[in-house]
């Protein structure tokens, strides 16, 4: 490994001054970490701090303030990058919810998770001089896919993933900029250097920026605020979320992809009306919004339909699996007890009278009417059955109870047999009226 050149005290002054302002990022993010303690924060904080080691070790200033421990700087130098790379990839993963939603992003996450672990250490392992280069490679090549990664998310619906890849899209000529003053035998000019500690510190901020956004949303869920929705379940509107079903089928037919749409609908509210009144049956739906949106998570859009009838469209769904076990797992936590206040003041409990509808969609030409008349006609269904869940089966194209499906691991075969079947609105209705409880 080459020794590094000596810093004039202009460089020392420029990155001593970009450490200070990653030391304020960092502090701005514990005092979040403090505030909200949430997971999400100090994962934030986590990766924020090894965001700025990177920059402070590979732009040299701790080698130049502490000349005799240059050893131990050149190992730091060459596993602080890798290391911050895998708390990004895990980090990354569970902000795109990624276990959910798509499985070559899961795979490759926990690829890119994997190899930047073992990969840093292994890097030591090489000869002295060879080690740093192999860490840039790992690293650089990890925030590439990191990049790829979130534009493909952003491509499937998720708006805040545009912002993070913007992040990671500044991250590159961050990265290769520090690895090349930690590797060259000659700094750069000032004036390149001041570009690559701006760029790097525009990528630090940005990516907190995002994940603190995500962070805001999940917190703003669990306080159900939200004044441009609907007040009693915090839920987008009819009208808007008519206008991402129809958004995201238009993006669908574009890049591909299979997604699913769920239906939860209550039925006989009013047989509560009585006993709790308009407050009470407010409170109930906001707590079934609630338990809803912790089971089919921030990033899937979900909307009150109407008064007692619930939607929520899942833009990719990786494999048919998550069909019956989002379905199943909805409906049980809609049907445990929720306590509410009687007109007179006394707290019961009451079990909601409940079914869970979930279609899968894909990039045919079904309208926005189509998609949730049949969400909604599955959910009606599944009220005569066991679990509350029930699921569109395309092959005879009437609802089925969840717990007796077995969709397997591939689309391929829901996507055939979607295609064959009545193909009318009216014959699919008709179908669907004979399951229908009376």
């Amino acid at each position: 490994m080459n020794a590094s050149p000596i810093m004039s005290a202009a460089e020392i002054m420029l990155w001593s001054a970009a450490a200070g302002a990653a030391g304020m990022v960092m502090l701005m993010g514990l005092v979040d970490a403090a505030v909200s303690r949430t997971m999400a924060a100090w994962q934030l904080l986590t990766y924020m701090t090894g965001c700025s080691l990177v920059v402070m070790l590979l732009g040299g200033l701790p080698d130049a303030l502490w000349p005799d421990g240059r050893a131990w700087l050149q190992i730091a130098q060459v596993l602080v990058a890798p290391l911050c790379a895998a708390i990004g990839s895990y980090g990354v993963s569970q902000w795109l919810y990624a276990d959910r939603r798509d499985r070559t992003i899961r795979i490759t996450l926990v690829v890119m998770t994997v190899s930047s672990l073992a990969g840093g250490p292994l890097c030591l392992l090489l000869a002295p001089a060879s080690r740093l280069p192999a860490s840039a490679a790992l690293s650089i090549t990890t925030m590439a896919l990191a990049l790829w990664l979130a534009v493909r998310a952003a491509q499937r619906g998720d708006s805040l993933a545009w912002g993070l890849a913007a992040g990671c899209l500044l991250a590159l000529p961050a990265q290769v900029g520090l690895y090349h003053m930690a590797l060259a035998r000659n700094r750069p000019s000032i004036g390149l250097q001041a570009a690559v500690a701006f760029v790097a510190l525009a990528s630090i901020v940005l990516t907190a920026l995002m994940i603190w956004r995500r962070s805001r949303q999940i917190r703003h869920l669990y306080q159900r605020r939200s004044p441009d929705r609907d007040p009693a379940s915090g839920l987008f509107s009819s009208l808007a979320m008519l206008q991402k079903i129809v958004a995201s089928q238009r993006n669908r037919r574009r890049t591909g992809g299979d997604g699913a749409l769920m239906a939860v609908m209550l039925f006989e509210p009013g047989s509560l009306l009585a006993q709790i009144g308009h407050s009470g049956l407010n409170e109930l739906y906001g707590e079934l919004a609630l338990r809803m949106r912790r089971h089919t998570g921030i990033i899937n859009p979900a909307g009150r339909y109407y008064d007692r009838c619930f939607l929520v469209l899942f833009e990719t769904m990786h494999s048919p699996r998550w069909l019956r076990t989002l379905s199943l797992g909805v409906a049980a936590s809609l049907r445990q007890p929720i306590e509410l206040t009687s007109l007179s003041g006394e707290r019961f409990l009451v079990s909601a009278d409940i079914g869970v509808g979930i279609i899968h969609v894909s990039k045919d030409g079904k309208n926005v009417d189509e998609l949730v008349h049949e969400a909604q006609a599955v959910a009606a269904a599944a009220r005569s059955m066991p679990s509350r869940a029930a699921l569109f089966d395309p092959v005879t194209r009437q609802a089925v109870a969840a717990e007796n499906t077995d969709l397997g691991s591939h689309w391929k075969s829901m996507r055939a047999a979607s295609r064959t079947g009545p193909k009318s609105r009216s014959d699919r209705q008709s179908n669907f009226e004979r399951t229908r409880p009376a």
